[in-house]
């Protein structure tokens, strides 16, 4: 006490401290007395300490909990010192958070989630460290409600970006769906026109041939019985003939009535190719028909050494003309063989389903020239030298005459094939 003995100070209290030995803290008191010395106290201060110390903590503590709503609670309990602020729960078993970490090694805190006031909380617990020797034990309390909210947000966000891609795929596969159903509609649209306008042009040229073959069936009937009366009377002995003149009025009458009968089979065609088919449909066996065309087509098959196939096993009972239809099967397999080379193939199909027959007649031939497809149908139109090009046309009416359609499908140097398709409900497109 220097300053009391020797100085201006009367009085004087230190402040508290550390006593030499440990374990505790002193405060020191003097008074200076007026015939000199002083009167000096060293009293044990460990309560004022422990006051202090507390007072100290529960401030701390208060602060820190005020800090964020997030926090449910903070406790501190260690020796004398018992802090805390919010609801603890019971505390975790001992053993648990109170052993001490390995040497060297960190303490660990310990976690867990509780519940507080029906509110979740994760809880943190874990030994602290007070003073010099003391150890206590922290508890900290963390609210879950914002934690659960944000995972409930993440999750939706989650959850309608997952929904967003997944229609967003749809989408696109629903626009892809629609690009190819576009396209096949498109393509079944542009067939139809075409068929349509086949249909109308056949119509067009069915009348004109009518009419034609009309105003040429009179007078070619006149040419006609012309030649015979003169091949009766100049060469029948009616009349006398110098027997130099017989040898060529011979010649010129035989090709009067040569090209006269030509004539009348052109006549003919016009005709029966004017008159649209008269059906005569019955329950008929398509595999069976289908079969006997193809083997009455073989012999011509083997003779230009083309291979035939038949294939009837998916036909099923259809209600037809079998006549007509046999008539549009052998041009359609006529022209296949002739049109496949030696070493080729032609393969004749049938088959039935739910909705419709299908005939397929295919060969291994040069094709159909693209500028040509358009055409193939119309009357009189045959790339064949010694064609008539009347045969697709007959066939033609006869599938149309049935409420069917004839599709082509022809690459040049690939072969053709040749669908003829029937509804399974032709009786009632025939009207039986």
């Amino acid at each position: 006490m220097p300053r009391l003995l020797g100085g201006t100070d009367t009085e004087l209290v230190e402040q508290m401290h550390p006593t030499r030995w440990g374990g505790g803290a002193r405060i020191a008191a003097g008074v200076r007395r007026s015939k000199g010395g002083a009167i000096v106290l060293n009293v044990d201060a460990s309560d004022v300490e422990a006051i202090q110390r507390q007072v100290s903590l529960d401030s701390l503590i208060r602060d820190i909990a005020a800090s964020t709503a997030a926090i449910a609670f903070v406790s501190l309990e260690g020796g004398a010192i018992r802090a805390s602020h919010g609801e603890p729960p019971p505390a975790a078993p001992p053993g648990v958070m109170d052993a001490p970490p390995p040497d060297g090694a960190a303490a660990q805190a310990v976690e867990r989630e509780v519940t507080v006031a029906g509110r979740p909380v994760l809880e943190f617990a874990g030994p602290i460290t007070l003073g010099s020797s003391a150890t206590g034990q922290l508890r900290l309390g963390l609210r879950l409600d914002d934690l659960r909210h944000a995972e409930r947000r993440v999750l939706v966000r989650l959850v309608v970006s997952l929904a967003a891609a997944l229609l967003l795929s749809l989408l696109a596969l629903g626009t892809v769906w629609l690009r190819q159903a576009y396209s096949t509609l498109t393509e079944k649209h542009a067939l139809a026109e075409a068929a349509l306008r086949r249909r109308d042009r056949l119509s067009a040229m069915g009348e004109l041939a009518s009419t034609v073959a009309h105003e040429v069936r009179n007078p070619l009937n006149a040419i006609a019985m012309s030649g015979q009366r003169l091949r009766r009377e100049f060469l029948g002995g009616a009349v006398a003939v110098a027997e130099s003149d017989r040898a060529e009025l011979e010649q010129l009458l035989g090709v009067l009535e040569g090209e006269t009968r030509r004539i009348n089979d052109i006549v003919q065609q016009f005709l029966a190719f004017a008159r649209p088919p008269k059906l005569a449909p019955r329950e008929t066996d398509l595999a069976a028909l289908v079969g006997a065309a193809a083997e009455a087509m073989r012999p011509i098959a083997s003779n230009r050494t083309v291979s035939l196939e038949v294939d009837v096993a998916g036909a099923g009972q259809a209600r037809v003309d079998p006549d007509q239809l046999r008539t549009a099967l052998d041009n359609l397999a006529r022209n296949a063989i002739d049109a496949t080379p030696a070493g080729g193939r032609v393969r004749i199909a049938a088959r039935s389903d739910a909705k419709e027959h299908a005939i397929d007649v295919s060969d291994t031939g040069a094709g159909i020239a693209p500028e040509d497809l358009p055409r193939i149908f119309d009357l009189y139109f045959t790339t064949k030298p010694e064609g008539t090009g009347i045969g697709l046309a007959v066939t033609q009416q006869i599938i149309s005459a049935h409420g069917g359609t004839i599709e082509v499908d022809s690459s040049a140097g690939a072969g053709t094939r040749m669908t003829i398709r029937l509804p399974r409900t032709a009786g009632e497109a025939l009207g039986v």
